[in-house]
């Protein structure tokens, strides 16, 4: 995350930076779905098909129970 940071934020310099940045993205996720494809036997959705709530969804951490017996929160 730290590097890709950085990248965005050097790439936000100019719009041909940018421009040069969505082609490398769009590289990368053309040859990370040809991974996936030679190794499961299906590709993943293209950046562009995410939504907003796709990416929430990873960003949610999954509910965890804790140990021993609950806790009394009125006393």
């Amino acid at each position: 995350m730290f590097r890709s940071h950085n990248i965005c934020n050097f790439s936000s310099e100019s719009e041909e930076l940018t421009r040069i940045l969505h082609r490398a993205f769009d590289n990368v996720m053309a040859e990370m779905q040809e991974y996936q494809a030679r190794s499961k036997g299906k590709s993943l959705l293209s950046h562009e098909e995410v939504t907003l709530s796709d990416v929430n969804d990873l960003q949610i951490p999954p509910h965890v129970r804790t140990r021993g017996w609950p806790k009394n929160r009125l006393g």
